[in-house]
Parts: C-alpha cells; structure tokens; sequence
C-alpha cells in the first residue's frame, strides 16, 4: 500500500484475493471399512472405531477436522493414533463461502479434488498442439543456452537473492533456457513462477511446459472465475503444484519454498496494473524474491531500459544470447519509404515491394503477417465540407469506424453509433473515412489476392478466449495463408512456415505524447520482425514508415539494440526522465471540468508550498537536490468516460522522499475546499 499509494484493504483483495475463504485441517480415511484391523477396534476401542465409521461414510470421503470432532468427541491423542496406524491423514484445504454468494462458484464451499493440468488449461482456453502432449521433450542445449543456464544455476546455488536480465535475440531459445532452470528448481524440491505478459497469447509456452512438467504445472490468469481461482489457490497451498505459469497477477501465488520468478518479455507493458494497487510484476518479484533469498530471471530480446540500464551498471547480472537457435539469421529488413510510394501514385496501403514479397510468398505456399497497430477499418470519420469529425460524446475521441455493422465505436468506454449520412454540423453529404485498421487491411488483402484465405487477429475478432486458440490453431494448421493483426501477433507466436512479416506502418507509435514512445515503437517493431523465419525456411521484413530516418526505425531494421539503447539513454539523462529519476503522477477527475481545473491548480500550488517548506527547513535538499512539479496539465484523454481530467505530476530522484513529499502535499490539498468531490488517482513510475 505505500509503496503504490493506494488503501490496506486495495492491496489486501490484489495479494490475497480468496477473502472469504479458509484454510482447514481435513481428515481422509486410507482404509476401507472391511479392514480387519478397524472391525477388531470394534470390540477394543469402540469410540476409535466410530470415528472411523464416520470418517468412512462421510459424503465427500473426508471430514474437517473440526467436524470430525464434533460428531464423534474424539480427542486429539486418539487422532494421533488413527494417523499413526496408518488409517488416516490430514491435509490442510482452502474451503470458500461464496455459494451464498454467487450460484456459479457455490460448488466451492466443498474441498477440491487434484485437477488435471491438461483439462485446466483446455478450461483456461489455452492452445494445446494436436502431438500427444503426454511425452516430453529430450531437448539438448546449445552452447549459448548451455552458458546462460549454468550462470542461472550458480546464481540460485549461492542462496541469496540475485535478478538476471536474460538478453537473447528473437529465436535464440530463451524459453528453453527457462525450461532447464526449472527443471532444477523442481528437482531440488523448490518451486517457480513463469509470467508471461497475456495467457491467451502464450499458449506455446503454456503447452510447452505441461508437456514437460505435467501435473505439476496450474494456470493463473485473470480470467478465471473467483471458483476457479479458488480451487487453483487450493492446489497450490495444499502443495500439489509447484510451477505456476500466468500473467501479472501470478507473481502473488502462494507457492511453498518458492526459489526462481521468471518474467518472459520483461519489457511489456502488461506487466504494469492498471487499477490500485498500480503495481508493477517485475517490482513484486524482485521484492518476494529478496524476501525468501531466490532469484528474479527477466528475460527480452527488447529489455526496458530500466532493466538494461540496471545490467549495464553492474546493479543486476547480464546474461545474453545474441545468436539464433542453429545459427539462423534474423530475418533481413527492408524500409519502405511510404512518401516516395505516395509521390509515384500509389495510393494502396500497401507499397509495391510488400504486395510483390506476398505474391512470391504464396506462390511458395508460405505463409505472411500483417501487423497494423490500430483496429477497425479507419482511423475516423470527418466532413470534407466543415471538418467535423465524430467523436464520442463521453471521452472527446474520434470514434473508429468498424465496417463489420456499419458502426462507429469508441474504443474506452465501448459508446457506438451508426455512420451518419450528413454531416451533424453542416448538414454537409461529404462524409470520409481516414486512416486505416485491421479490418481495412483484410478488406484490400482480400480485394489483392481473391482466392487466399485471410485470418484478422484484434480485439473485435477474439472477444473470447476460445476465439483466440481456433485464430491460432488454424492459422498453424495453414488453414490461412496471411494473418492481419495488431500487437497481439507480435508475443510469443512462433510458426515455422511465415517467411515474411509485413508492418504496415512502422512509425504509428512514434508520435504519442510519452517520452517512452521510441522505446515502445522499437521494441513492437524488434519483437514482431522476430516472427518471421524462426525455423529451416529463411525469412524478410518489411517496415513501411513515414519516418525512416527516426532512430528507433533504423535500429529496429538492423536488429541493433545495444546501439538503440545508448542513444536512448543519453536522451533520458540530458531530459532528466526515468531510469534517472522517478515520477509520480496523480490524475484529478470529475465530471465537472471547471472543478477539476480548479482542483488541478489547487493540488499544484499545494506542492509548491511544500518546496518552499523543504527549502526554508534545509530537509531532504542536500541529498534529493530537488522536486520538479510538471502540470497542472489536461491529461492525454481529457475526458473520458463522462469525466474531465487533469494530472499534475512530481518528478525526482530519490523515490521514498518522493513518496514522503507528494503525501504531505496531498494531505495539503485535502484542506481546501477545491478537493471537495474530486477524485485522485495516483500512479507510480506510470507507464
């Protein structure tokens, strides 16, 4: 709670989130009641035999052990001997009271029998390959894994807690690194936790991983049920798993002698909560980690500057594999200036050279990915006439048109409308589509190549998990020969026959409001150049970009990364922004927006006073130098969801004074009366 400025009880339901629930002591019978050792206790020891007899024809083969003696006025030395005889064991259950609460998990309130990892994760919908997943892998390591893994196993031999930042090019095997790792872990008696940025993208590694560790293995992800995150939380405190593989929220699974926290594409921003507490994955770890003297392994092909920084100071150890499995090449990439296409009257979303690159390739029977970083069919919707453009009435957004229902959707609180026929303004015909989305990309693919079978990977075409494993296992079965997508095709897909990945505009991120969006920009363009050759068949990029000159575009097309990061980081340190210093944020929301300007004001004049406070008492400033006060400033979306908002933020470099400092001016605020009704949302180091 103090560490992400938020309540007790936020951080409590985030840490622990089975509240209503118990651990209890349950008494199983091992004995049937034919046993002639238990039918001679009859005569002995009657009162031992009834607690047997009673125990035996329990509804569920077992009793707590409070019941048990309820029911039967044994005591705990006649317990003892049952246990000693060999009748009986104990076994500590997570039990739930939600079925007075909820109908759907009321079968919780009875203890869990041991689930199955494959029928967990087919109840997940995780994607399982069609080869027998019950044997497993005798894989070898190469020389570079070989390396990696033994520094990893020395690092967890010393006993003290380590992070390891796991540097390894698209391909070069990383996942089997972790896998030997584990594989240790386990066999030593210890445990482990493998976080993956989205479950429903990773079913590679989640398949992977049963087949090799079986039952031991469970899924956490926030997308089951309270049940069945109950029964899950249940195995693991019980002791029957010892590998949890999830997303963010995994990293708080109860797990017994937990030695090794793995985060697999460290860098993503999904590793981040968005709610209270906004914690970040990698944080949590690291401190647990500290806690019980084990290691934090980080691995990326695009490591946050953050984690790469800390490596390159000596803070956290480095470990890299620059090498492809098998010394295959990362794939070649070609910049497609989209300006000289556009100067030579190619008006297509496409350049010459990418529509060429697909028709060799599926001439070849290959396959292709097209990745565009925006949904539906086009950007939005203006007057040619007045300029008007259409825009959600709760959020002051363009609403993106979607040509499947001929409606217009914002994409922040889901708000849909029809396209209008006139303009609302003028009463003007001239209505125009702008940009471009997923689903205007399948359109003109569909009208380049009729007969080719196309997939579209987004938002709007996986609603349910169940969509994303058949988008998947089709487009793996070759059932479709390219596959449009956003993001979501850039992580963790690995399919042998794509040779060519096609972006079709590389520099869509580069001009966000965020001094992290170069970094953003090359790591999206890094990690979904890395789908394209991964196995014996050799394979291209293409980039179309605006902007080919931008650094973060011509690092990406030679897969450089060290360089990328050195001259990133000296444009942080000249600009005074993280890993140099902290900044915490603190949005103001209502529903009035002269109210919040006024809070806005309000809460940065607070803060100001408390500078000219540390300064006129001589605190923290020798050690701190000082606090910068940034805004008050409309936040990127200033109203959203029917609210205005304003952010107000502090920046410095030492994060526990900076903590201290914004309370005191918080509490400040708090005084007067431009707080009354405005809500505060506080983020720390936000993404």
């Amino acid at each position: 709670a103090e560490t992400t400025i938020c309540s007790i009880a936020q951080s409590l339901h985030t840490v622990w989130p089975l509240l209503k629930g118990k651990a209890e002591e349950w008494v199983i019978p091992l004995i049937d009641a034919d046993d002639p050792d238990l039918q001679a206790m009859e005569v002995f020891d009657p009162q031992l035999h009834l607690a047997m007899m009673v125990l035996l024809r329990a509804r569920r083969k077992a009793l707590p052990l409070a019941q048990l003696y309820k029911r039967t006025g044994i005591a705990r030395v006649q317990l003892e001997e049952i246990l000693e005889r060999g009748w009986a064991k104990t076994e500590h259950r997570f039990t739930s009271n939600w079925g007075s609460v909820n109908k759907k998990t009321s079968k919780m309130s009875t203890p869990v029998d041991e689930n199955n990892a494959f029928e967990q994760i087919a109840a997940s919908g995780i994607a399982l390959d069609s080869e027998n997943t019950t044997e497993k892998k005798d894989i070898s390591l190469t020389r570079e894994q070989q390396e990696a893994y033994q520094q990893i196993i020395a690092a967890l031999a010393q006993g003290s807690f380590q992070t390891i930042l796991l540097h390894g090019v698209t391909g070069s095997g990383k996942t089997e690194v972790y896998r030997a790792a584990i594989s240790q872990v386990l066999k030593e008696g210890g445990s482990a936790i493998l976080l993956v940025p989205e479950i429903s993208l990773t079913s590679q590694v989640a398949d992977y991983f049963v087949k090799e560790f079986s039952a031991e293995v469970i899924i956490l992800h926030s997308g089951l049920s309270v049940g069945e995150k109950a029964k899950a939380w249940a195995e693991i405190l019980a002791g029957n798993k010892r590998l949890v593989i999830g997303a963010r929220s995994a990293v708080f699974a109860p797990l017994q002698n937990l030695r090794l926290i793995i985060l697999d594409e460290e860098h993503d921003g999904a590793y981040k909560q968005g709610e209270n507490p906004k914690y970040h994955a990698r944080e949590v770890a690291r401190k647990r980690m500290e806690q019980k003297n084990g290691v934090v392994l980080l691995g990326s092909a695009t490591p946050s500057l953050e984690a790469y920084a800390a490596a390159r100071s000596g803070k956290i150890q480095l470990v890299s594999m620059p090498v492809r499995v098998g010394d295959r090449p990362l794939p070649p990439v070609k910049v497609i200036d989209m300006r000289e296409e556009l100067a030579q009257g190619n008006r297509s979303i496409f350049s010459r050279y990418l529509q060429s690159a697909l028709r060799q390739r599926l001439e070849r029977g290959e396959q292709a990915m097209l990745f565009l970083n925006r949904r539906g069919y086009s950007t939005f919707v203006v007057c040619r006439e007045c300029g008007h453009v259409a825009s959600c009435p709760g959020c002051d957004v363009a609403l993106t048109y979607h040509s499947q229902g001929q409606k217009m959707r914002c994409h922040y609180c889901n708000y849909e409308q029809s396209v209008p026929h006139r303009c609302p303004e003028c009463g003007s015909r001239y209505i125009r589509f702008f940009g471009q989305g997923t689903q205007r990309v399948e359109e003109e693919i569909a009208g380049l190549f009729p007969q080719i079978p196309i997939l579209r990977m987004d938002y709007d075409s996986t609603r349910s998990q169940e969509s994303h494993r058949l988008l998947l296992e089709q487009f793996r079965r070759q059932e479709a020969s390219i596959m449009v997508g956003t993001q979501m095709i850039a992580k963790g897909l690995d399919f042998p026959n794509v040779t060519l990945v096609g972006v079709i505009t590389a520099d869509q991120t580069l001009n966000m409001p965020d001094f992290r969006s170069r970094e953003r920009t090359f790591q999206l363009l890094t990690q979904v150049a890395g789908r394209a050759g991964r196995a014996h068949k050799e394979g291209e990029v293409v980039l179309q970009t605006y902007a080919p000159s931008d650094r973060a575009i011509v690092r990406a097309s030679s897969h450089d990364y060290v360089t990328f990061f050195w001259e990133e980081i000296n444009y942080r340190r000249e600009r005074g922004y993280p890993p140099f210093t902290h900044v915490i944020r603190v949005m103001l929301q209502h529903e009035q927006e002269e109210r919040v300007v006024r809070a806005a004001h309000e809460l940065a004049l607070s803060l100001q006073r408390g500078v000219s406070g540390i300064a006129a008492e001589n605190e923290f400033v020798a050690k701190d130098n000082s606090f910068d006060i940034l805004g008050p400033a409309p936040a990127v979306l200033p109203r959203l969801k029917n609210e205005y908002r304003w952010q107000v933020s502090v920046k410095g470099k030492n994060l526990d004074r900076l903590r201290a400092f914004l309370h005191r001016g918080v509490r400040d605020f708090a005084q007067s009366p431009a707080s009354s009704g405005i809500a505060l949302n506080i983020a720390v180091d936000p993404l």
